[in-house]
């Protein structure tokens, strides 16, 4: 599907980070965010972003795990996640679904959200893992992915690439470096996954036309080999 504008679909748990990650792509409040770990996006929203010479539109969905007092209880997260997942699919305008995570949960916990969003898209629309508040990790946020990748694997969960994060507007120096780290990867994320998607849709289109003169040489090929014997 060609478009103008890269649809990025970002989900996960509530309080993982999602709105700020919004934010931090856009490099402005556009998203309503809250500082404890509950969510606070109530419905699903959507922001036009430009990214140097890249167009994006964010859609930022409710959190999932949430219980049944939360903003959004899970059942019903889960519910408004599969229909939309489901009709952007229809509509063949979903390209890339990034699904945000907090360092600090165990990886196990990780595969019942996995499993919800790979069986909406099946292999059809890539999911990469946006790993967030690793504002304090050691020595280097990206050690995270080091660490936890093979056990990330042998739950059977794969993605097409990952960044290790922070979203947090703390002060000082190091995590200063670790906010400006973490916009540079998520963008170089998406910009990746935009040239994979440019490159297979123009694969999509100049393929079949090759197809038919390949079979049919192939095809007089054998006939004329038949003959010779």
């Amino acid at each position: 599907h060609r478009t103008d504008t890269f649809n990025v679909v970002i989900c996960g748990e509530a309080g993982s980070g999602k709105s700020s990650l919004v934010n931090m792509i856009a490099r402005t409040n556009m998203a309503v965010t809250s500082s404890d770990a509950g969510g606070c996006t109530a419905g699903t929203n959507m922001y036009d972003v430009s990214m140097k010479m890249l167009k994006v539109k964010l859609v930022d969905t409710a959190g999932l795990d949430e219980g049944p007092r939360g903003t959004v209880p899970d059942k019903e997260a889960r519910r408004i996640l599969k229909k939309l997942l489901r009709s952007l699919m229809e509509q063949g305008d979903i390209h890339l679904i990034m699904y945000c995570v907090r360092g600090e949960r165990a990886i196990r916990t990780l595969r019942r959200n996995y499993d919800l969003i790979r069986s909406q898209v099946k292999r059809k629309v890539p999911i990469v893992l946006v790993v967030t508040c690793l504002e304090s990790y050691t020595p280097e946020m990206e050690d995270w992915w080091s660490v936890n990748e093979r056990s990330i694997s042998n739950l059977g969960m794969t993605f097409a690439g990952h960044a290790c994060i922070t979203t947090a507007t703390m002060t000082g120096s190091m995590h200063i470096e670790r906010r400006a780290q973490s916009y540079d990867s998520v963008c170089k994320l998406i910009e990746q996954c935009y040239l994979l998607n440019k490159t297979e849709s123009s694969q999509s289109t100049i393929v079949p036309r090759y197809v038919f003169p390949t079979l049919f040489v192939s095809y007089l090929y054998k006939i004329d080999m038949q003959d010779q014997a």
